[in-house]
């Protein structure tokens, strides 16, 4: 069996291939592998038949009967063309001033001969690295992904450093990418840069932080634009405004226009905390039906838990809204609770409870002017009064000031346990002397009406006196009969008490 060899050396990049060792020109060695290609023949110089076959490689210095390098490849020919590597089972090492050979057996035979010289290939690599020795003044040669200290760094498989070599001396990547990166802003997001330093400004003129005026339109279907998480016990969000005006202004146009929850798990943390020094602190607005401008959830489930609770200056708590829904007002001044409308009903208060109010008004205080309840009307006259002991008292300046009615049949529409006192008559009349009779006009009498009379003055005031006759708009009053006519005048009141 004959080979013809076609011998060639591959040295793209010394690093891909050779670690180098440099201390002069006369000892300068490379280490590593090298490519051989060939055509394997038989002695007629026919192709062997495709297929694998075993070749023993050994590398001799020239002229030595000892191999620096003995390896077994199994290569696969067709038409007798075959491709290895030598030197990647055990690294091949050469020297600067060395010629070397090649010996090969094939399938087991005895080595082929002659050697085949590689004076014209590793020749080529090892004077390369002799030329160098001077520049390289002794330095050794770190491998890549094993850099040393005072030794010279080569280019790994990619031709590129390795990024073992700048760990620690350099940033090598930002967010994953390598090369060149370029910072860009967007919106009111501003990249500013000074020497070595980059800034991020959302106002564009540098110096870090969140500055208002902030402005931002954002599309999302879904998500959240703007959060802010505190998993200690600060606050995640203080908004604060010294001068006039809103410190948060928030509208909505669909949805809550400022949605806060709270799990409650850290006490005295609020979720959101607004201060102003001058104007509203929180002006919510929405304009939409249906939804609120101001939504507060608290998903506590603890039986204590607050939805709101507001404090005055000196930390006293003024205002309450537990979870439960159960509201408390404490107030130091007139006016605790202010409601008005200008259509509708201002308070509305509805229960369902079989036992319970659907309004109770209490007053603690024991002074004897104090009161449940003073209503007044568009003036600000008293109208109505309930004093703590119950005593009720109406003001009207129309008639009816108070109408009692019943639908039930048969039932008392107003009872009345204890005395009862008239203060102030309907009208009043006098019957004057020599006379027996008065009559009396006014349009609250009807022909059903009933009339009180009582004698308060004149100097006949003993004298009783008697309805003689009433029809609707009058009715006349007079003393008894057989009574002689007066001989002075007798003044009485009226009272008239329609069914």
């Amino acid at each position: 069996m004959k080979i013809d060899t076609i011998f060639r050396i591959s040295v793209l990049f010394i690093s891909l291939y050779f670690s180098l060792s440099v201390y002069s020109q006369t000892s300068a060695t490379a280490e590593g592998q090298f490519s051989l290609q060939g055509k394997l023949t038989t002695t007629s110089g026919t192709p062997v038949v495709d297929g694998q076959h075993t070749l023993a490689i050994s590398v001799y210095a020239q002229g030595s009967s000892q191999a620096v390098l003995t390896e077994t490849d199994v290569v696969t020919t067709v038409d007798g063309i075959f491709s290895t590597m030598v030197g990647d089972n055990g690294n091949l090492e050469v020297n600067a001033s060395t010629e070397y050979e090649l010996g090969i057996a094939v399938d087991g035979q005895s080595e082929l001969s002659p050697k085949i010289a590689l004076s014209s290939a590793l020749s080529a690599l090892t004077a390369d690295v002799a030329l160098n020795a001077e520049a390289v003044d002794g330095f050794s040669v770190s491998l890549p992904g094993s850099p040393t200290a005072n030794s010279l760094v080569t280019l790994n498989a990619n031709a590129k450093l390795d990024s073992s070599i700048l760990s620690g001396s350099l940033v090598t990547s930002v967010n994953g990418s390598t090369g060149p990166v370029t910072i860009t802003g967007g919106g009111d997001l501003a990249v500013n840069t000074t020497g070595n330093t980059i800034s991020l400004s959302f106002t564009g003129t540098g110096g870090g932080g969140l500055t208002l005026p902030f402005t931002q339109t954002l599309n999302l279907a879904t998500g959240t634009g703007f959060s802010l998480t505190n998993t200690l016990g600060g606050s995640a969000a203080t908004f604060a405004n010294t001068g006039l005006g809103a410190a948060l202004n928030a509208t909505a146009t669909t949805g809550a226009a400022i949605m806060a929850s709270s799990t409650g798990s850290l006490t005295g943390a609020a979720t959101i905390e607004v201060s102003n020094t001058a104007g509203t602190a929180i002006n919510a607005v929405a304009n939409v039906a249906g939804d609120a401008a101001l939504s507060v959830q608290n998903l506590s489930s603890d039986a204590s838990a607050d939805i709101i609770a507001a404090v005055n200056a000196g930390g006293t708590a003024v205002f309450d809204v537990a979870a439960s829904g159960q509201t408390s007002i404490s107030a130091t001044v007139d006016n605790a609770l202010n409601v008005q409308t200008t259509t509708g009903t201002a308070i509305n208060a509805v229960t369902a409870a079989s036992a319970d109010a659907a309004l109770t008004i209490q007053n603690t205080s024991v002074n004897a002017t104090a009161k449940l309840m003073t209503a007044v009307n568009s003036t600000g006259a008293t109208v109505l009064d309930v004093a703590a002991n119950g005593k009720t008292t109406l003001n009207a300046t129309v008639a009816d000031a108070l109408e009692v009615s019943t639908s039930a049949a048969g039932e008392t529409a107003l009872k009345v346990t204890g005395g009862l006192e008239f203060i102030g008559a309907a009208g009043s009349g006098t019957i004057t002397t020599g006379l027996t009779q008065i009559t009396i006009n006014n349009a609250l009498v009807k022909a059903n009406s009933l009339i009180l009379l009582t004698v308060n003055g004149g100097g006949l005031a003993a004298v009783p006196l008697r309805i003689v006759s009433q029809a609707n708009g009058s009715f006349t009053a007079g003393v008894f009969a057989g009574v002689a006519a007066l001989t002075g005048n007798v003044t009485f009141n009226y009272l008239i008490i329609n069914q």
